[in-house]
């Protein structure tokens, strides 16, 4: 992997980040991915048809391929956030956070104490497999943790979410967030690009980042321009789509 600084610090001190949704779960997208120029790539164990364990096998390759890797766990589950961190992921998303209170346990189970309740084990592939001896110290300091905010009940519990210790960033779904206000799948709804443009400051002004899904090139020029940390551009599945689509359009010109 490249000689660079931890996540968490890339995503306060900018420039933004470009990730993609990996679902495939393929070691040889995850390569593409990071030989397309991508910072960063998001293994999801929520809608990808692959289990944590499977990131054991993931993490090394996108690594390899210089991208940082941020594992979107199933649910707020303290041994899915721990399994994934100590498979090797520089990070969590950690989805459908609706109140302060699921907020505190998704950071507090990325963390080791006294900073959380982190299940500690030296021996995993995280730390070396016992080779690092500060590591207990150092992970708290580099592993990132993102939350994501995709319904009204996030939205009104944002002011708490932000003052909680130790968390670095609010993730936003546009298209959930749609649906949740009423404009389901308009993604570019006034009353999205409101909620979130409040969210992406509001996390600023706390020194959290704010990172977000695009799915047009259009919209993530427009969150760019907003201040965000880190822009997941759609999904792997889909990206594969059109390049094919793409193919078969010129081909049936000739």
């Amino acid at each position: 992997m490249k000689d660079r600084q931890p996540l968490p610090q890339r995503l306060r001190e900018g420039p933004a980040l470009l990730a993609t949704f990996c679902i495939i779960g393929a070691p040889e997208i995850v390569e593409l991915i990071g030989k397309a120029g991508f910072d960063a790539v998001i293994l999801d164990t929520e809608h990808g048809p692959y289990s944590i364990e499977t990131l054991s096998r993931l993490i090394p390759v996108a690594h390899s391929a210089g991208l940082d890797v941020i594992a979107r766990v199933r649910a707020n589950e303290a041994a899915l956030i721990g399994g994934a961190l100590d498979a090797g992921a520089d990070g969590v998303l950690v989805p459908q956070i609706g109140s302060a209170e699921a907020a505190k346990a998704a950071v507090a189970a990325a963390r080791f104490a006294p900073q959380g309740n982190r299940g500690a084990n030296p021996w995993v592939r995280a730390a070396g497999y016992g080779s690092r001896g500060d590591w207990f110290a150092q992970a708290n300091q580099e592993t990132a943790v993102l939350l994501m905010i995709e319904g009204v009940e996030g939205l009104a519990a944002l002011p708490e979410i932000l003052e909680i210790p130790f968390l670095t960033g609010v993730f936003l779904g546009p298209v959930d967030l749609s649906h949740a206000l009423g404009v389901p799948g308009q993604t570019s709804h006034p009353l999205v690009v409101e909620k979130m443009q409040a969210v992406i400051s509001a996390a600023s002004g706390k020194g959290v980042a704010a990172a977000v899904f695009a799915a047009e090139p259009e919209l993530a020029k427009k969150w760019r321009g907003m201040g965000v940390s880190l822009i997941a551009y759609g999904v792997d599945s889909g990206h594969v789509l059109i390049g094919l689509q793409s193919i078969v359009r010129d081909l049936s010109r000739l």
